[in-house]
C-alpha cells in the first residue's frame, strides 16, 4: 500500500510537487528561526549578565525602588563585607562590586579651558587589581582599540565614538563633574588611558565611560560601598533554579524590611525586562510551529481540494473495483503523511544549512539593536546556532499540517455521491 502511494507521489508531480514545496518552505523557515533563537538567546544572556544584571544582583532595597534615578546616597555602604560573607556561603560563585553613576564630562582645550562638555553614564568596576576577572567579564582586553587598559585608579576608558566626536586622544585629561554619596559636588580629573569598541551598538553609540572602582569610590566618597553586587556562577552558565536558591537565601537571611539599606537579591530574569523576554523565547518554538501549522494547513487544505477535483476520475475507478470510501480516505491521509515526511526531511536539511550560514557569517543588525531595552544587550553581529531542537522541530509543522489539510479536504469523498464519481470516471 505504502509502496503504491509512494510511486504515485513520485510519478504524479501535479498532486505532490506543490504540497511538498509548501512543507519544505515551512519546515526550513521553522528550523532556521529555531537556530536563530538558539544563537541569540545565549549571547543575549551572557552579554546582559556580564554588563548589567549578573546571574544574581544585589542592591539595597531603597536603591532598587529608585534604581532608574541611580541615587548614590542609597547605595550599599558595606559591599566589601557582604562579598566576604557571600563568598563563604556560595563558594561556587564569583562576586563583584560595581557602581553606576552619571555626570558631566568636561573636556579642556590646550590652555586648560573648557572646550566641550557632555553627559556621560559611568560604570566603575575592579579594573586594576592583579586577580580581578572584570577585564574578562566586560571583555575589555579585546575591546580596547587605542591606548591601554587602566593602570591607575584615575584612568578611564571611553567609547571610541565619543572620543572621535569630541576629538579626544589617549593620555588626554578630562574632568568628571558629579555628586557624591553625601550630595555634595565632586570634580575629579581622569586620564583617558584607552578607547573601546564593544561591538554592541547600545554601548558604542552612547556616552559611556568605564572607571576603576577605587578611583570612583574616592571621587564619590563611597568608601567600601557600591550601588550593586553581581554574582556569577563559576562555570558562567546561567540556570534559573540555581539562581533562585541564592536569591532566596539572601532575601531570607540578609534582607531586613525595616532597613532600607539592607540588600535585596534579584535573579537575572527578575532584572529589567529579562523575565518577559525569556518567557517569550522559551515558548518561541511552540509559537512558530503553531503559526506555520496554521499557514501550511490553509494552503494544503486548498491544495487538497484542488487535487480532489482533478482526481475524481481516480476515485471513481477505485470505487468501481470495490474499494470503500473509508479506505480511500485513509489512503489519502497516509499519502499526505508520506508527503510530510519527504518535505520535512528536505526542509530540515535546507534549514540546517541556513542556520550553519547564520552561525558562521552572522547578520549585522547593529542599527536595529542600538535602542534595545534598558540593560538588554545584543551583539551587533547576530549569529545562529545549530542546537538539538533544529533536528526535530521541523517535523511538528511538517507532519501535522499536510495531515490536517488532507483530513479536512478529504471529507469531500463522503459528500460526493458514488454515481457522480462513476460519471467522472466515464468522462
Amino acid at each position: 500500500m505504502i509502496k503504491f502511494l509512494l510511486a504515485g507521489i513520485l510519478r504524479d508531480r501535479s498532486r505532490s510537487l506543490f504540497p511538498i514545496l509548501t512543507v519544505i518552505i515551512g519546515t526550513a523557515l521553522t528550523v532556521t528561526m529555531t537556530g536563530y533563537i538558539g544563537g541569540v538567546m545565549p549571547d543575549m544572556i551572557q552579554l546582559s549578565s556580564h554588563l548589567d544584571a549578573g546571574h544574581v544582583k544585589l542592591m539595597s532595597q531603597s536603591f532598587y525602588e529608585n534604581r532608574y534615578q541611580m541615587p548614590l546616597d542609597l547605595a550599599m555602604d558595606n559591599a566589601d563585607e557582604l562579598i566576604e560573607g557571600l563568598e563563604a556561603q556560595f563558594p561556587d560563585m564569583i562576586w563583584k562590586s560595581r557602581t553606576r553613576f552619571g555626570g558631566l564630562l568636561d573636556i579642556p582645550d590646550e590652555n586648560g579651558e573648557t572646550r566641550a562638555q557632555t553627559t556621560v553614564s559611568a560604570l566603575a568596576a575592579d579594573l586594576i587589581s592583579p586577580n580581578s576577572t572584570e577585564l574578562d567579564y566586560l571583555n575589555l582586553r579585546e575591546s580596547v582599540v587605542e591606548g591601554n587598559l587602566p593602570q591607575d585608579p584615575f584612568d578611564i576608558l571611553i567609547a571610541k565614538s565619543m572620543a572621535e566626536a569630541y576629538q579626544l586622544n589617549v593620555d588626554d585629561m578630562v574632568t568628571l563633574m558629579t555628586s557624591t554619596v553625601n550630595g555634595s559636588m565632586s570634580f575629579q580629573n581622569f586620564r583617558v588611558s584607552g578607547m573601546v569598541v564593544f561591538g554592541i551598538a547600545a554601548l558604542d553609540k552612547g556616552g559611556a565611560i568605564i572607571a576603576d572602582i577605587e578611583g570612583a569610590r574616592m571621587a564619590l566618597d563611597l568608601n567600601g560601598g557600591s550601588t550593586e553586587i553581581l554574582g556569577f556562577f563559576i562555570d558562567d552558565e546561567y540556570e534559573s533554579e540555581r539562581a533562585l536558591v541564592v536569591s532566596d537565601w539572601v532575601n531570607n537571611n540578609l534582607k531586613n524590611v525595616d532597613d532600607p539599606y539592607s540588600p535585596i537579591a534579584l535573579r537575572f530574569e527578575d532584572s529589567n525586562e529579562f523575565g518577559a523576554m525569556m518567557q517569550f523565547m522559551g515558548s518561541f518554538m511552540f509559537i512558530i510551529s503553531t503559526v506555520f501549522i496554521l499557514i501550511m494547513f490553509v494552503v494544503l487544505w486548498n491544495s487538497g481540494l484542488m487535487n480532489g477535483l482533478r482526481r475524481y476520475g481516480e476515485m471513481g475507478l477505485r470505487l468501481a473495483v470495490g474499494e470503500g470510501k473509508g479506505h480511500i480516505y485513509r489512503s489519502m491521509l497516509v499519502e499526505s503523511s508520506i508527503i510530510g515526511v519527504i518535505g520535512t526531511i528536505i526542509g530540515t536539511s535546507i534549514g540546517l544549512v541556513g542556520v550553519w550560514l547564520l552561525q558562521e557569517y552572522g547578520i549585522d543588525l547593529g542599527n536595529m539593536t542600538a535602542n534595545t531595552g534598558d540593560g538588554i544587550y545584543y551583539p551587533n553581529i547576530i549569529r545562529g546556532k545549530i542546537i538539538p531542537a533544529c533536528f526535530y522541530v521541523g517535523f511538528v509543522p511538517g507532519l501535522i499540517a499536510p495531515f490536517l489539510g488532507s483530513l479536512v479536504s478529504g471529507r469531500g469523498i463522503y459528500k460526493r455521491q458514488t454515481a457522480s464519481l462513476f460519471k467522472e470516471l466515464e468522462t
